[in-house]
């Protein structure tokens, strides 16, 4: 297999990484249900939605990384810190993007499951991984783990303590699991059973500590 290069994603390669994040999250449960799968039109929904999403994370700046093999981008995480905060006036701006672009009702589904993420977190002040995406025909060759390894590294030494991320795959819990992650919780809802992981990323091996 040839070497793989990790790097922060530039302006300049958003639009390789939308079309991996569209392909990569075309079949994704969350995705399908908070953007109505089952109605006409949900290819563009959700590629609104990513390229919405991508803007917000670049205008506050977070940070992304790259995986390429062969000069070709075969994965990328988006995920965020503790501090700072987006901007009031982007939370703003990706709302009214989605209402326009999704629907009004997509935005409210959305907004649940925000709402039910922080409701789920033991602490305020974790970080986030947004997403983890792997080109479809790369999938299954240790991407993935690469990714998330030099993520929670990052964070670790961005200072970030607790990290958290929620799968609606449970093809992905056993990834997360191996990297330190501990289930803390789910949601059903009709349509969507939604899991919820976090980890401690301070401790040397990763284990999240409730209540700590």
């Amino acid at each position: 297999m040839n070497a793989r290069l990790l790097a922060p994603l530039t302006a300049a390669q958003d639009g390789a990484a939308l079309d991996l994040l569209d392909r990569a999250f075309a079949g994704d449960p969350t995705l399908s249900w908070y953007l109505f799968a089952e109605r006409a039109g949900f290819a563009q929904r959700r590629r609104a939605y990513l390229r919405a999403y991508q803007r917000f994370h670049r205008t506050n700046g977070l940070p992304t990384l790259g995986a390429w093999q062969a000069g070709q981008l075969v994965g990328a995480c988006y995920f965020s810190l503790t501090d700072p905060q987006p901007s009031a006036s982007s939370v703003q701006a990706i709302g009214q993007s989605i209402r326009q672009q999704c629907g009004a009702d997509c935005l409210a589904r959305l907004d649940h499951l925000l709402e039910a993420f922080d409701q789920q977190l033991s602490h305020p002040d974790s970080a986030r991984i947004e997403f983890i995406a792997v080109a479809p025909d790369r999938q299954g060759r240790g991407i993935g783990s690469l990714l998330l390894s030099q993520t929670l590294e990052q964070l670790r030494q961005h200072g970030c303590q607790r990290v958290a991320l929620e799968t609606a795959e449970p093809r992905n819990l056993a990834l997360y699991l191996r990297h330190g992650f501990i289930q803390t919780g789910q949601l059903t809802l009709a349509g969507l059973q939604q899991y919820y992981l976090q980890t401690d990323c301070s401790d040397s091996l990763g284990r999240f500590h409730p209540g700590s």
